[in-house]
């Protein structure tokens, strides 16, 4: 599968919006394609160090997200979850 430099840069725009939708307080993230996916790669600061969690996701999925409110309500729960819990 070939991504588009512009197909990526709106993947790593769409994985912004969600990530601050979760509130998450300090945190860097990248987004490459991976296999037909996307792996979103977020560090995010803990009390006692960095967490390092990877999301992969469907690049239709993703882009559904921006319109499709129940795309994007069930990816916000999936990456809540995920990244909640300390790795």
């Amino acid at each position: 599968m070939h991504i588009s430099t512009r197909q990526l840069i709106e993947a790593k725009e769409l994985a912004a919006e969600l990530l601050e939708q979760l509130g998450l307080e300090t945190y860097v993230f990248g987004v490459e394609p991976r296999d037909g996916r996307f792996e979103v790669r977020v560090e995010r600061a803990l009390a006692d160090g960095w967490q390092t969690v990877t999301l992969s996701i469907d690049p239709e999925q993703l882009a559904r997200s921006r319109t499709d409110e129940a795309v994007r309500a069930a990816l916000l729960r999936d990456w809540r979850e995920r990244l909640a819990a300390p790795r």
